[in-house]
């Protein structure tokens, strides 16, 4: 009987230590998971219809090139303990050049028409993303986890400059939208890197003045891989 009494007696103090322990873990989360992020990567730019002043170009191509940005964001930790996923917000920057390169054949509402000179486009993507994340590799050292992979949403403006030969630059920004994930580990308990892709899509409609002035249209669809770290407060 003593023997099966101590045996109880020792389940139970393991039960209670190990509850007191992951109680502790606990609390070591922080509520809230403050963070700032630089990036760089390249941008791929899909084909796109440009209206010049009412001549339209099908399928111009538009030219990869870097794309780089930053970000300030911070995660929730409460959805945790019930969901065992993360949220967050945060604000993202993101800069590319997708230029119309010069030497194209394109056909257009009044017939092939060549591309005589590179048409200069820069885009800046600027909105507010939601984000989630499930953490992967909890300890007590790194209660944000070892690593941990992430989705997300967002919307907000891309602003757009475009230039042709013989033109002053027009300037347009318009709603956009867009979506992203990836993977983030940590290098240390407040540094970590990331690898990313992203979607970012907005319609544009500017002005320009000089020869040929006119209206310029186009849709702007853009893919992004990035990489980067981040410093977690």
């Amino acid at each position: 009987m003593k023997a099966l009494v101590s045996s109880v007696l020792l389940v139970l103090c393991v039960f209670a230590y190990s509850s007191s322990a992951r109680a502790e873990e606990e609390v070591r989360v922080k509520p809230v998971d403050v963070y700032i992020s630089g990036f760089g990567g390249f941008s791929h730019p899909f084909k796109t219809d440009i209206s010049l002043d009412g001549v339209r170009l099908q399928d111009v191509k538009l030219d990869n090139s870097p794309s780089f940005g930053g970000k300030i964001g911070m995660w929730i930790t409460a959805p945790r303990k019930t969901l065992g996923i993360d949220v967050g917000v945060e604000v993202d920057v993101t800069n590319f050049n997708p230029d119309a390169s010069s030497g194209q054949v394109l056909p257009s509402n009044v017939g092939p028409v060549m591309l005589l000179a590179t048409l200069d486009l820069n885009a800046t993507y600027f909105g507010i993303n939601i984000l989630t994340r499930l953490p992967m590799g909890v300890t007590p050292e790194l209660p944000n986890g070892r690593w941990f992979p992430y989705i997300g949403l967002g919307g907000g403006g891309q602003r757009l400059t475009f230039q042709a030969p013989g033109t002053n630059e027009g300037r347009d920004t318009a709603p956009a939208f867009q979506g992203l994930g990836g993977v983030k580990v940590f290098l240390t308990k407040h540094i970590a890197a990331f690898a990313e892709g992203k979607f970012i899509h907005a319609s544009h409609s500017l002005k320009v003045e000089g020869n040929g002035s006119g209206s310029v249209d186009l849709t702007l669809n853009s893919v992004h891989g990035v990489g980067g770290l981040s410093f977690h407060f």
